[in-house]
């Protein structure tokens, strides 16, 4: 076939004309970062989200409540702003209204403005609060508590801080801590007028005080640091892990965590882990997981149907929405699985199934018949541990030779979805599923509560607790472990 001269012209014409559309598009859709929203954007941003939110939270369908307290906390914003609102205060807004959802994996994208944050680290001791340098020391060695800030109480500073936490996660110091050192957004949020200083009440803890008067520096969100491996010595191997997606495709790092854990003890930090890869799941199991039952029935068989979900349904899902998460629909499972949950299959469909869809399950591998070593594995926890992360905390603390140190986890193992305000430009993400244990008991948002708790500001003695897994009676009990580490290290 051969084109003219007129053909090759009418081509051209219409690539041309493609090329115009699309440079137009571009023009027409604002993708700027607004520095304010007008009443209508907002409102337009507003129902933008209450729709989302109506159609795809799990955790909405799971307590209506929460989508009526949503629905009232948005016409209050519609009053209290009925001309325009400053974009920070509308992200500020949206914290505090999202907290609503009581979601543990719920995201927002961050503020990229700078806001003042307090020049001096809060620490909980007791019932006090200690003001640190950046060196961890006290900022008036004879006056170390803070009583308040502004003249105001510090207690009052703390209830205000609440407004932009989920009601689940309040008691968490590490939250507690990250929203107290917003100065100017909990001023903005009390009323008070912003400065550029702050004056800081301090005591012995007793009758004595003094004053201190702070400049408050502006900063941004911190940076996370990326996968890390690290030896400190020949007993210990400290090994960071935050990306759980690109461990599934390192060879190099899969090869040093196999040669790690031919070491006595094995330190793994997954306090900023996430991801939806199970290439480390896989790993442990392989390595700490408690060998088979030699004497293995089917009525004493150890079910390997660890977990069951249903996702929020929805026209935007198919019915393998689950299945990337390594779920499968139960009619998939062996004749004696399906028999083995049949009655908390039937439970969990009693209680929801309005809103959700069939029930999946998700199997382990098969468990390892007997292990040669006897090596321990220590695994460092938190709130930041999430997703695939979630399903290796709540797994491991069952074996024997494994130890959970640190925070407990929020229960983020759901599905999330994803979406974007078209004004604003926040984008939001959210859990759309549910999950189960096979006794069918709601594990979404319930956490992993560590063998010993640490927090991460607070120094972990290795030695300790090197010593102590190595005593074979108190490694077979892990209540009394938490409390000798508690003891080793006060005395």
């Amino acid at each position: 076939m051969t084109f003219g001269f007129k053909d090759i012209v009418n081509i051209f014409g219409i690539c041309l004309l493609l090329c115009i559309l699309q440079l137009s598009r571009f023009m027409l859709v604002d993708n700027t970062l607004k520095t304010s929203l007008s009443y209508n954007q907002m409102q337009q941003d507003l129902d933008s989200l209450f729709y989302e939110i109506e159609r795809h939270s799990a955790f909405t369908s799971l307590d209506p409540s929460r989508l009526q307290k949503i629905k009232q906390k948005i016409d209050y914003l519609c009053y209290r702003y009925p001309v325009q609102i400053d974009a920070n205060q509308f992200h500020t807004e949206m914290v505090k209204l999202l907290a609503q959802l009581d979601d543990p994996g719920l995201y927002l994208s961050p503020d990229i403005t700078p806001t003042g944050q307090l020049p001096f680290t809060l620490r909980p001791m007791g019932d006090f609060w200690l003001a640190l340098d950046t060196f961890d020391n006290p900022l008036a060695l004879e006056h170390p508590f803070v009583t308040h800030i502004d003249g105001i109480p510090i207690s009052r500073w703390l209830s205000t801080a609440k407004h932009f936490m989920p009601k689940s996660q309040q008691g968490s110091v590490r939250l507690q801590r990250q929203w107290l050192s917003q100065i100017d957004i909990l001023r903005t949020e009390m009323g008070i007028e912003s400065a550029e200083t702050l004056t800081l009440s301090l005591s012995n803890g007793e009758d004595s005080k003094s004053q201190l008067e702070l400049t408050i520096p502006l900063k941004l969100a911190p940076v996370y640091q990326e996968l890390s491996l690290t030896s400190l010595d020949k007993t210990a191997v400290p090994i960071k892990i935050t990306d759980l997606n690109n461990l599934a495709t390192d060879n190099l790092m899969q090869s040093e965590l196999k040669l790690a854990f031919e070491n006595p003890l094995t330190l793994l930090d997954l306090r900023e882990a996430s991801g939806v890869s199970n290439t480390l799941l896989n790993m442990l199991i392989n390595e700490f997981a408690d060998p088979t039952p030699l004497n293995r029935v089917s009525q004493n068989a150890v079910n390997p149907v660890f977990t069951l979900a249903q996702y929020r349904r929805s026209i935007d899902f198919k019915s393998d929405y689950l299945r990337p998460d390594y779920f499968r629909p139960l009619d998939e499972l062996t004749f004696f699985e399906q028999i083995q949950i049949s009655e908390v299959k039937k439970e969990i469909e009693r209680q929801h199934t309005d809103h959700f869809s069939q029930l999946y399950g998700r199997k382990n591998q098969a468990l390892p018949s007997k292990h040669s070593r006897s090596n321990q594995l220590v695994l460092l926890i938190g709130p930041q541990c999430r997703q695939e992360c979630e399903w290796v905390a709540y797994l491991a603390r069952n074996w024997s030779r494994v130890t959970l140190v640190g925070e407990k986890t929020l229960g983020d193992i759901g599905k999330h979805y994803r979406f974007r305000l078209p004004n604003s430009k926040l984008s939001i993400e959210l859990t759309t599923s549910l999950n189960y244990s096979n006794q069918g008991k709601l594990i979404s948002g319930v956490g992993t509560q560590p063998d010993i708790q640490h927090t991460e500001n607070e120094p972990l003695h290795w030695q300790t607790l090197n010593t102590l897994l190595n005593e074979q009676a108190i490694n077979q009990n892990k209540g009394k472990l938490s409390q000798s580490y508690v003891t080793a290290t006060k005395n």
